[in-house]
């Protein structure tokens, strides 16, 4: 199975944080990384992973601490620290909506 990493919170053996876009070939879903991660395959023979294009501009929103995120382009936060409520359908949006959406909160 083939996941990427759409949040931040995931760190590698050496302490690093790993970064968002990032996809690893797992055996099984890693349940403590739930709800920072998405499935990109269950892998199979022959089976052509297909991303979500909803989050190929490289927008995700991250949990920066407990009841506080950011919005982060290709990895770094381009916003400042947001509630949940104010980003309730940011993920709906178009491309230029959601780049005027984290101008309008830098």
């Amino acid at each position: 199975m083939k996941i990427q990493i759409t949040a931040g919170g995931i760190y590698d053996g050496e302490g690093k944080e790993v970064p968002i876009g990032t996809t690893f070939d797992v055996k099984d879903e890693p349940q403590a990384w739930k709800g920072r991660y998405g499935v990109v395959s269950e892998g199979g023979d022959g089976k052509t992973p297909v991303i979500n294009p909803d989050n190929a501009t490289g927008f995700a929103v991250a949990e920066t601490s407990p009841g506080w995120f950011v919005i982060n382009k290709d990895g770094q936060a381009v916003t400042k620290k947001l509630r949940q409520s104010d980003l309730e359908g940011f993920d709906g949006l178009s491309d230029e909506d959601k780049a005027a959406f984290a101008d309008l909160h830098k």
